[in-house]
């Protein structure tokens, strides 16, 4: 999750102290219990780096990967390696897979200050850790802002890079709303938060799966966790460092995302210069849940095309496009530059 719009001012003072439990796991109930099932039954569960330091990580592989290569997954804010769960499964005969718990979330210790900076240089520590570079990395929401990050500050290590629901500098937002809510009182800004969440990370139609799932995830997130991520997303700008990118750089947006709208996602389209923008048609925020198949389906044919070093285009079903169609899409795109 990026925090952008309204769901953050709603964060609790009170909660972001100690309004829950420390423990990470407090207050989610048995939706989290069967989503930790899910998601732990999807990749194995592991861990580098000293105590005190110690990062966490989830992968799923097949012996007969197709493509053989490595991508590193990278959550939003207020979630956790688990989000990737459809992924860990739908990813792992053609991938090896990483899916990272950012400092301070899932199984991971906390960091002192988090930027995005600072989770950029811990997944690079993970990298190095387990000599795996260069990589294919995807980054969800403000973890997109990470893979950014990433790349532009250590581009050997990133192979080709995947931007879902993302954004390189976060809109001004209404300071006197924000006052506003902040003056309530924190279980009535509790209650505010989640229910605003939910409404804005999922567009009326998603799935049920979808939105439990997310929203456990959410709900499990330590309260300083999620101070951290807003803080830091609030502070980023990295549309310079976009402008430099030298990666293959794919971008995937919900046309019903209202947390990081499509507006925001043509801006990065604009400004990276090797990347190309795919809508998916009906979705919203939280893609990896509620549309993992065009998620993981855009994800295998983008890697699959770096490394045959072919702009190749497959449809479901993983047929190729036609010669003429191909033809066809590229003089349309010729006719509307003119």
């Amino acid at each position: 999750m990026c925090p952008a719009g309204p769901p953050h001012p709603l964060m609790p003072r009170r909660i972001m102290n100690n309004d829950m439990s420390s423990h990470p796991m407090s207050g989610a109930g048995p939706a989290l219990d069967a989503f930790r099932h899910v998601s732990e039954a999807s990749g194995v569960r592991r861990f580098v780096g000293p105590d005190g330091a110690r990062v966490s990580y989830l992968t799923a592989e097949s012996p007969q990967a197709r493509i053989g290569q490595t991508i590193l997954l990278i959550h939003g804010a207020g979630m956790s390696a688990r989000s990737w769960t459809d992924q860990l499964r739908g990813l792992a005969h053609a991938l090896r897979v990483l899916a990272i718990d950012l400092p301070g979330h899932g199984e991971s210790e906390p960091i002192p200050e988090a930027t995005v900076e600072a989770y950029a240089d811990a997944a690079r520590r993970l990298l190095d850790t387990l000599g795996t570079r260069p990589v294919f990395v995807a980054g969800h929401s403000l973890g997109g802002a990470v893979g950014l990050a990433l790349a532009a500050r250590y581009p050997e290590m990133v192979k080709g890079l995947v931007l879902v629901s993302s954004c390189a500098k976060l809109p001004e937002r209404n300071g006197a709303l924000e006052g506003l809510l902040q003056s309530l009182p924190g279980p009535i800004r509790r209650i505010l938060f989640f229910s605003m969440a939910r409404r804005i990370l999922f567009p009326l139609g998603a799935s049920n799966r979808a939105v439990r799932l997310g929203m456990a995830e959410l709900r499990a997130c330590r309260p300083e966790a999620i101070g951290k991520d807003v803080a830091a997303a609030r502070a980023m700008n990295l549309e310079g460092a976009a402008q430099g990118l030298r990666v293959p750089t794919l971008i995937l947006c919900g046309t019903r995302d209202m947390l990081t709208p499509v507006a925001l996602s043509q801006r990065l389209n604009d400004l990276i210069p090797a990347s190309r923008l795919h809508l998916v048609e009906g979705a919203g925020h939280m893609l990896p849940l509620e549309a993992s198949e065009p998620v993981n389906h855009e994800i295998l044919d983008f890697a699959e095309s770096v490394v045959e070093n072919k702009p190749r285009r497959r449809l479901p079903g993983g047929t190729t496009r036609s010669i003429v169609r191909r033809l066809f899409d590229s003089a349309r795109a010729l006719w509307r530059r003119e």
